[in-house]
């Protein structure tokens, strides 16, 4: 599950939104934008350090054969190679059945434009990206595929099934939270190596899976499974404000909705 970062790409981190940043309340800076070293007709609009590109024209000249429509607030680009949709206010891209977190959600115009973080766009279709105080953009390589998820169904609704009994209530935030402290154990030599395992682990999740899991929870545990964190270095959560053996003996990373977490 772990993402590795080329070393090249991490000076460009903060500009390229290689980082989950919030907005900025101020008027957006702007930078000019390439395609294979070609200046494009559109923008990137910089939010607090993420490069936003309208997603019509960001699609229409990395894939000039894709067709892009719109209806009923969504937008579509199809192509041979892959289906990819995103909405404005939706805190995600799909593409070929594959969920991309956008922590501050698609952004928008009044005129019904969307735009969405140039790194969430150039990792679905597979470019390359780069800054050099514009966003350099290369086209050609392979859209994610449906055939490289990397998770299996039972997977995914054991973990939606604990995240709906441990944060079924909670925003989106909160819900992937759950399911990171669940995958950073995974990830973690100190934790058993599997989903399956962490959860079923001796007094951890008793009950857990036999929640049902509803639309929020399943989607959250889709973003986490991706690779979304938005707890890193998180392997416990109780009750905010509650007393438990974390909360005596870790570190408090931070509270969302109704849990705190620990690392």
């Amino acid at each position: 599950m772990k993402k590795r970062i080329l070393s090249i790409l991490m000076t460009f981190t903060l500009v390229l939104g290689l980082s989950a940043t919030a907005f900025a309340a101020e008027e957006p800076s702007v930078a000019e934008v390439t395609v294979n070293g070609e200046p494009v007709y559109y923008a990137a609009e910089i939010y607090d350090g993420i490069a936003y590109v309208p997603f019509y024209g960001g699609v229409q000249t990395l894939r000039p054969d894709a067709e892009i429509t719109w209806e009923d607030g969504i937008f579509t680009a199809s192509a041979w190679d892959f289906t990819m949709t995103v909405k404005i206010g939706d805190p995600y891209l799909v593409i070929n059945r594959r969920y991309l977190y956008i922590p501050e959600a698609v952004k928008g115009w009044d005129d019904g434009t969307a735009l969405v973080p140039a790194r969430v766009l150039a990792t679905a279709l597979g470019a390359w990206i780069g800054w050099s105080g514009k966003v350099e953009l290369c086209s050609g390589g392979v859209p994610l595929t449906a055939e490289t998820i990397p998770y299996d169904d039972t997977t995914l609704d054991l973990l939606a099934r604990v995240i709906t009994h441990e944060s079924g209530n909670q925003p989106l935030a909160g819900k992937m939270a759950v399911g990171n402290v669940i995958l950073n154990r995974v990830n973690s030599s100190r934790f058993p190596n599997t989903v399956a395992e962490v959860i079923y682990s001796p007094n951890q999740f008793p009950g857990a899976t036999n929640a049902t899991p509803n639309a929020e929870s399943i989607l959250a545990a889709r973003l986490v499974l991706e690779g979304a964190n938005v707890v890193p270095g998180a392997y416990y959560f109780n009750g905010a404000g509650k007393a438990c053996w974390a909360s005596r003996n870790k570190t408090l990373i931070c509270t969302i909705g109704g849990h705190s977490f620990y690392g």
